[in-house]
């Protein structure tokens, strides 16, 4: 007898002692109408111990009553043998061997051992890379420790070829290797997916193709149509829809203009529409994240409420998912930092919540998880107080609370620390005990396989990436906010991903454009893949290559979207576009430009407002200034009653480039000028030479320019020659041309220092 026949059987005989047959049969209403066969006795027994969904997937037609019961899932054969003493009543067949039996193909030629790589000595051949990792990582339950090589023996069998590039039902090449259960494939940044070889044999009745997919490790989608339906499970650690494995790729979202609650309080659904349609088409996102705060409407003790605005909005947006084959991800209690203890009326309040607006989408397919907080750990009263079993209670109270009323969808929480997923609570139970599929946030791209590969020792749940990215400005605020930098985080985090999780979410779909907002630039603003021209960066190439099925839904819906753009900013304090420069003036810039003259006394504006990064302080760079902002100056209990020339030089600081520009140089003392008060510095020497005088005064005085630091001086500026007189905060110049005053252009130096040091 051949020796690798003898393997076969011996193989056969040693897998799992079923559990006692069931006493009823087990169907798959959740995957009907598709689905409509039930498993049964022995082989459902079979079928429920070794694996389930995730290893056999669905049966794809009831079982035969030839000789040999037999039944054929998406991905293996079970036969029944009565005649046999447990463990050898259930044998699995060898479809992959059966497969290339029935091309004829010639036994493939030996190989020698390779380093690195496992080699079977029965079949000549070595298993190596991906698919080594993959052929390891699962396996029929025998009873051994961890997963052992005989059972991964058992589950797929021996390698039958060598890797060999192969054209699949999708009408694309992959590498593939088959072996005597299985057919491995390398889908690139999809990994390493298994083929339904049950349903390619065509032995399984008409439901064999379950919506025409090919699906595997990760899940993705082999044609062009898909099954609609079906709720994503947890099943292992992969998520499942209709029993096949599927990858999430997906992103947080806010509309561009409205991050934060203003998404919620200027709704504009129409917007959300177009700007996640171009997500799906571009990126090929399946899935999208959104935050939803909890104070958005509260009762008189200031309790959030689930009013019919907040629903009605959450219908709009899972009808946008799902006319787009994607799916939601709903982060509930943004902005909650209560984290009420048991049995007051806060934590009664946190349930009522709960039960109103889940209760309204219990049936909603288009929704996958509910994430129960937002990183709760990065909050006061874990991060700031230490008072992490607070959190930890109120956090198990509320994953009980939505398991209750949501059975059909996940429940998890973003943690913002990895390590916090496993910390155990007052209860007994840690973060990843009560998530059905454990969210992480990762930012630290080097640390993320690393991070990944600890927390997979924590749980054996599907594991998903729910936040990471890079921002890509304020321009020139920080060296390291660059598309380039945001590129190469983007390719070593999805990396590191690979083979390690059931998903991943980026951190933003696009940039959220605060000039013509009332927002200052900060980094947070530009953590997009779009721009906000709508043109893609660079990074946005690395997500679209990581490949995901579309996960089309069963749930639909015709509701209007409402909504639309809000008007613009309006009063002093808005937003004022600079169209020569193309930067805005806004709030307390807005002020200054009003009060100052504007591009006389400053300059153009050649930055936006943005939070400098050694001390968060507010700047913006003009032509001719840099200036510091101090809104929180209006909190002080006096503010109000300063005539408004004070209450401006409280909230507005000249930064001392005229100084920085002339460090190290000496200027000759002044000769000839009269010491008149408000005019002489005796600090500096000097004092403001009458040519400059009453230009001085206009444009603001000592506030404004600061003291003088040179006399009148001949000055060589961009290769022309003229007066010129140096202040702690500018230069003041008569042009050759106009003969008229004007401001040097010292911050544009500044500005350029301020770029070229940072890139």
């Amino acid at each position: 007898m051949p020796r690798i026949l003898v393997l076969a059987l011996l193989i056969a005989a040693v897998l799992a002692i079923p559990a006692p047959a069931s006493a009823a049969p087990r169907c798959f209403p959740e995957a009907a109408p598709a689905i409509s066969s039930c498993i049964d006795g022995g082989i459902r027994s079979f079928w429920e111990a070794q694996g389930g969904l995730p290893v056999f997937g669905y049966p794809l037609g009831p079982a035969s009553q030839g000789p040999v019961v037999s039944q054929v899932f998406e991905r293996a054969r079970l036969e029944l043998h009565p005649e046999n003493a447990p463990p050898y009543d259930v044998l699995l067949g060898r479809l992959g061997a059966d497969a290339l039996a029935a091309r004829g193909e010639p036994p493939t030629t030996a190989e020698a051992p390779q380093p690195g790589c496992r080699f079977f000595e029965q079949t000549k051949l070595n298993v190596c890379g991906a698919f080594l990792a993959a052929y390891g990582r699962y396996g029929l339950n025998l009873g051994q420790p961890g997963v052992s090589p005989a059972e991964s023996l058992a589950l797929f069998g021996l390698p039958l070829t060598a890797p060999r590039q192969e054209r699949l039902s999708d009408g694309n090449s992959y590498t593939v290797q088959w072996f005597e259960r299985a057919r491995f494939e390398d889908h690139g940044a999809q990994g390493v997916l298994f083929g339904l070889l049950g349903t390619e044999s065509g032995v399984g009745g008409q439901e064999s193709g379950v919506g025409g997919q090919e699906s595997g490790v990760g899940g993705a989608p082999a044609g062009p149509a898909l099954q609609p339906g079906g709720f994503i499970l947890a099943q292992g650690d992969q998520l499942t829809r209709l029993g096949q494995p599927v990858t999430i790729k997906g992103v947080n979202y806010y509309p561009q203009g409205r991050p934060w609650e203003e998404m919620w309080r200027s709704w504009d659904a129409p917007q959300m529409a177009r700007e996640l349609r171009l997500g799906r088409d571009q990126l090929g996102l399946n899935a999208v994240r959104i935050l939803l705060p909890y104070g958005l409407s509260s009762n008189a003790d200031g309790d959030g409420v689930a009013s019919g605005a907040v629903i009605t909005h959450l219908r709009e947006l899972a009808q946008i998912a799902g006319d787009l084959d994607m799916r939601l991800i709903v982060s509930l209690f943004d902005f909650y930092e209560t984290f009420p203890v048991p049995g007051t009326r806060a934590e009664q309040a946190n349930i009522a919540y709960i039960n109103t607006l889940l209760g309204n989408f219990i049936g909603d397919d288009r929704i996958i998880a509910w994430d129960i907080h937002n990183e709760p750990d990065h909050y006061t009263l874990w991060d700031k107080e230490g008072n992490r079993d607070q959190v930890l209670s109120w956090l198990g109270r509320m994953a009980d609370a939505i398991h209750a009323v949501a059975p059909n969808q996940l429940v998890t929480v973003g943690m913002g620390q990895y390590n916090n997923l496993w910390v155990v609570g007052p209860d007994g139970r840690r973060p990843v005990d009560y998530s059905d599929v454990i969210s992480v946030h990762i930012y630290n791209a080097a640390d993320a396989a690393r991070q990944l590969d600890e927390l997979r020792s924590h749980t054996g749940k599907p594991i998903l990436l729910g936040e990471f990215g890079w921002p890509t400005g304020p321009a020139c605020a920080v060296r390291a906010y660059s598309e380039q930098e945001q590129d190469t985080m983007y390719q070593t985090t999805l990396a590191a991903a690979q083979g390690r999780v059931a998903g991943v979410i980026a951190w933003t779909l696009r940039d959220f454009d605060a000039g013509p907002t009332m927002r200052w630039e900060t980094r947070e603003e530009h953590y997009g893949l779009f721009r906000p021209d709508g043109s893609l960066k660079p990074a946005a190439q690395r997500l679209r290559a990581y490949a995901a099925p579309p996960l089309p839904s069963q749930w639909k819906t015709d509701l209007p979207l409402s909504g639309g753009p809000p008007g613009p900013p309006g009063g002093p304090r808005a937003p004022l576009l600079i169209a020569e420069s193309g930067h805005y003036v806004k709030l307390e810039s807005r002020m200054l430009w009003d009060a100052l003259g504007g591009r006389f006394n400053l300059g153009l504006p050649i930055s936006e407002v943005f939070e400098r990064a050694d001390d968060q302080r507010l700047v913006q760079y003009f032509e001719g200034a840099l200036v510091e902002l101090y809104p929180e100056a209006r909190k002080s209990p006096d503010f109000a009653a300063l005539p408004p020339d004070q209450q401006m030089q409280r909230l507005v600081r000249f930064v001392d480039i005229g100084s920085s520009f002339t460090a190290g140089r000496s200027f000759p003392a002044q000769q000839g000028v009269s010491h008149d008060r408000g005019y002489f510095f005796p600090e500096t020497g000097y004092a403001v030479d009458p040519l400059f005088r009453h230009y001085y005064d206009v444009l603001g005085g000592r506030w404004r320019l600061g003291a003088a630091i040179s006399g009148k001086i001949e000055e060589n500026v961009n290769g022309t020659v003229m007066p010129a007189q140096y202040f702690q905060n500018g230069r003041l110049e008569r042009s050759p041309l106009t003969q008229g005053i004007e401001v040097g252009r010292l911050g544009s130096w500044a500005w350029g220092i301020q770029c070229s040091y940072v890139r």
